[in-house]
């Protein structure tokens, strides 16, 4: 008798591997970017405003291709998620965006 074993969460995650992840992964380094900017010179704080403005739009990117697309019913709970996302991942882009025109401003 085979018995099933259930999958790690990184597995379960990285198994479909897409768009979704490309933009996770992007914006986990700008995260990581950031922070270590806080403490260093404004060359690493710009890296990370770049990479977290690129994931995010991708992000954006990636909902609204959801939203247009023709196959998804309006009625369904990841078109819903798909709207949510997008107003969440634009207004994020839109600080990344502001946080880039202020470190090459300033």
């Amino acid at each position: 008798m085979a018995v099933k074993r259930k999958k790690n969460v990184f597995v379960r995650y990285f198994t479909p591997f897409g768009l979704r992840q490309v933009c996770d992964l992007v914006m986990l380094v700008g995260v990581i970017l950031l922070i270590v900017g806080l403490c260093t010179v404004d060359g690493v704080l710009l890296a990370g405003f770049i990479a977290y403005a690129l994931g995010s739009g991708l992000s954006v990117a990636r909902c609204c291709m959801v939203l247009f697309s023709k196959k998804i019913n309006h009625r369904d709970p990841a078109y819903k998620a798909a709207i949510i996302n997008a107003v969440i991942m634009g207004v994020l882009f839109a600080l990344a965006v502001f946080g880039l025109i202020w470190v090459i401003v300033a």
